[in-house]
């Protein structure tokens, strides 16, 4: 069942925004993100590194790949996925994104 949780407005997000931000949970716990306008699509991943646990929202953005500013490395921002080692490395979290009016919302699931 969706879980959809607000970020913020979509005037948060310009065009080619690498924005960390957070949502709260039910519980007010907070979940880290970054979020990601790519050529006015939007895009949302955990803000955390499966390789080592640090900030991946610090990292350089080409295309629609992120690398993580610590190990170097590289993963999908559509699906998550390890770049560096597609079959046996751990993927980014990556949460469906949409926009509702103004509001931008993720799917915490």
């Amino acid at each position: 069942m969706p879980n959809w949780t607000d970020l913020g407005t979509a005037q948060d997000f310009p065009p080619d925004a690498q924005v960390c931000t957070h949502a709260t949970i039910d519980d007010g716990k907070k979940q880290e993100v970054v979020v990601f306008n790519i050529n006015g699509e939007l895009h949302c991943m955990a803000n955390i590194c499966p390789h080592a646990g640090l900030p991946l929202g610090d990292g350089e953005r080409r295309g629609l790949t992120i690398t993580c500013p610590y190990h170097g490395y590289t993963y999908n921002i559509r699906n998550g996925s390890d770049l560096d080692d597609p079959e046996f490395g751990l993927p980014a979290t990556v949460y469906p994104i949409r926009v509702e009016g103004d509001t931008v919302q993720i799917d915490l699931g």
